[in-house]
C-alpha cells in the first residue's frame, strides 16, 4: 500500500518505489498495489503501476472511495494477464452480481463515481480538520483525504487497555495488534480510529473530543476494563 497506507497512512515516497520496482524486475517477482485507499490521497508520487507496469497488479474499489455499498473492484494487470485474472476471480467468488457489476460500471462511465468521490473528500476533509483540534499536541499521523488517522498514545497508555477504554465509552477503534501479521518484539503503542461510517459529523467530533478526555483524565493505562 504505498499510498495512504492501513493503518498507519503513511506514503511511500518516489525514490522508494522505484527502488522496489528495481527490486522486482531484478528478482522477476510481481507487485500487487493495494489502492483501494491510494486513490483518495492526492498524492504526487506516481502508482508503482506506472513506474513497473510489467511487474504491478494493481487493485482499487469503489466502497472506500465512492460509497461504502458499492462492492465492486478492479485489477489493472501487466499485458496477457487478464483472462487469468478473470478465471481466477470467478473460480474464487462465483463473480460479481449482475446488478451490482452494472451499477459500479455505469458510474464510472458516466463519471458520476469521481463526482462522489470528490464529495466524500470534501467530507472527510471537515472530519480531519475535527480530529486535529481535538487531538492537537499529541503524536498522530493523518491525511486531508484518509478516513483513518494513527494515534501514537502518551503514557502510560498500552493499545489494547485504550481500546477497551474507548470501548467503554462506546467507541470502538483498532488496536496495533489487529494488524500485525505474527507475534513481534516491538511494541508501537498506537491505534487506528476510523471515522467515516458515522453519518452525523457532530458526532464524529464528539467521538474525538471523548477519546482526547479519555487520553488527557482517564484511567492508567494499566487499568483493566471488564
Amino acid at each position: 500500500m504505498p499510498a495512504m497506507q492501513n493503518p498507519t497512512g503513511v506514503v511511500m515516497g518516489k525514490a522508494r518505489r522505484a527502488a522496489i520496482a528495481e527490486i522486482a524486475r531484478r528478482h522477476q517477482v510481481s507487485i500487487i498495489e493495494d489502492a483501494v485507499y491510494g486513490v483518495l490521497s492526492m498524492q504526487d508520487a506516481p502508482p508503482m503501476a506506472a513506474i513497473a507496469p510489467d511487474r504491478v497488479f494493481r487493485i482499487g474499489g469503489l466502497s472506500k472511495s465512492v460509497a461504502a455499498g458499492l462492492r465492486g473492484g478492479w485489477v489493472a494487470c501487466p499485458p496477457g494477464f487478464a483472462s487469468r485474472i478473470n478465471t481466477a476471480h470467478k473460480m474464487l467468488t462465483g463473480g460479481m452480481p449482475f446488478l451490482m457489476t452494472e451499477l459500479v460500471a455505469r458510474l464510472v462511465v458516466s463519471e458520476a463515481a469521481f463526482e462522489l468521490m470528490a464529495t466524500s473528500r470534501a467530507e472527510i476533509a471537515q472530519r480531519v480538520a475535527l480530529a486535529r483540534q481535538a487531538l492537537a499536541g499529541l503524536h498522530v499521523r493523518l491525511s486531508d483525504f484518509s478516513p483513518f488517522l494513527w494515534l501514537t498514545l502518551p503514557e502510560p497508555w498500552l493499545s489494547g487497555t485504550f481500546k477497551a477504554a474507548a470501548a467503554a465509552a462506546n467507541i470502538l477503534i483498532c488496536e496495533e495488534d489487529e494488524f500485525k501479521p505474527a507475534r513481534c518484539d516491538t511494541a508501537f503503542h498506537g491505534v487506528r480510529l476510523g471515522f467515516s461510517s458515522v453519518p452525523d459529523r457532530r458526532r464524529v467530533g464528539e467521538g474525538f473530543l471523548t477519546l482526547r478526555r479519555l487520553l488527557d483524565q482517564g484511567p492508567a493505562g494499566y487499568d483493566s476494563y471488564n
